[in-house]
C-alpha cells in the first residue's frame, strides 16, 4: 500500500412525495370523502360481468391531453393513491479508504405505493464533493471510483453505477407494500488520488408511475 486517504462520505437521504392526484379531503374519525361533485343525478348499472356508475349534469367533464400530461375532469375520474417512503438511516460513513479494498455503506429504503401503475425510486439531487464516478460497472480496488449498487425485488440494475441526478434505483409496474431496496454506496482510492475528505448529500425521490 503506497498511501492512505481519509474520505468521509456523509450521505443524507431525503425524499419527495408525488401523489398521483390532489384534492380537498373531507374526513371524520370513521369516514373519508375524498371528492364530491355538484350534479343532477346518476345511476349504477350492472351486468353479469361489468358495472357502470355514471354522473348526470356534472361540469366540467372530459379530458385534455398534451405530449406529457393528461387531465381527466369529472367526479368519476378521480383516483385515490397512497405513496410512502421510509429510510432506515440518514447518515453513511465510508471511513478511511485504502488502495487494496472497496469501502461500502448501505441504507434500506422501503416504499409502499398502492397505485395500479406502481412507483419509481430515483436520485433527485446531489450536493457536495465525491470521487470519480465508476464507469465500467464495478468499483474495484486500486482505482479511484465511487458508485452505488442496489439489491431487492425492484432493483433497477445489477452492477455498480455512478451516483448522478435522475438515476433510477428501483421501480415496479404494480402496487407494492413495504417493498425494500438496499442501496449500497461504494468507494475506493487510487495511487494518484488527492488526500482529503469528501462529503455528499443525496436526496431520493419516489413517485407513482403515470
Amino acid at each position: 500500500m503506497l498511501k492512505r486517504i481519509s474520505f468521509l462520505f456523509i450521505i443524507s437521504f431525503g425524499f419527495l412525495l408525488y401523489p398521483s392526484v390532489s384534492w380537498g379531503v373531507m374526513s371524520s374519525s370513521n369516514y373519508t370523502i375524498f371528492s364530491d361533485s355538484i350534479d343532477s343525478g346518476g345511476i349504477l348499472s350492472t351486468s353479469g360481468t361489468y358495472s357502470l356508475q355514471d354522473t348526470a349534469g356534472e361540469s366540467p367533464v372530459g379530458s385534455s391531453t398534451s405530449s406529457t400530461y393528461e387531465v381527466i375532469g369529472g367526479y368519476q375520474a378521480v383516483d385515490w393513491s397512497v405513496l410512502t417512503i421510509n429510510i432506515d438511516t440518514t447518515t453513511l460513513d465510508m471511513g478511511v479508504l485504502t488502495i487494496d479494498q472497496v469501502a461500502t455503506s448501505s441504507a434500506v429504503v422501503s416504499v409502499t405505493a398502492d397505485a395500479s401503475t406502481g412507483y419509481v425510486l430515483s436520485v433527485a439531487s446531489i450536493s457536495g464533493t465525491a470521487l470519480s464516478g465508476v464507469a465500467d460497472g464495478s468499483v474495484s480496488p486500486g482505482y479511484e471510483e465511487y458508485g452505488v449498487a442496489v439489491s431487492g425485488p425492484d432493483q433497477a440494475f445489477s452492477d455498480d453505477r455512478s451516483v448522478i441526478v435522475g438515476r433510477v434505483l428501483a421501480s415496479s409496474s404494480t402496487p407494492v407494500v413495504s417493498a425494500q431496496t438496499t442501496i449500497t454506496f461504494k468507494a475506493t482510492m487510487g495511487i494518484a488520488s488527492v488526500s482529503g475528505s469528501r462529503s455528499q448529500s443525496v436526496t431520493l425521490t419516489a413517485s407513482t408511475n403515470i
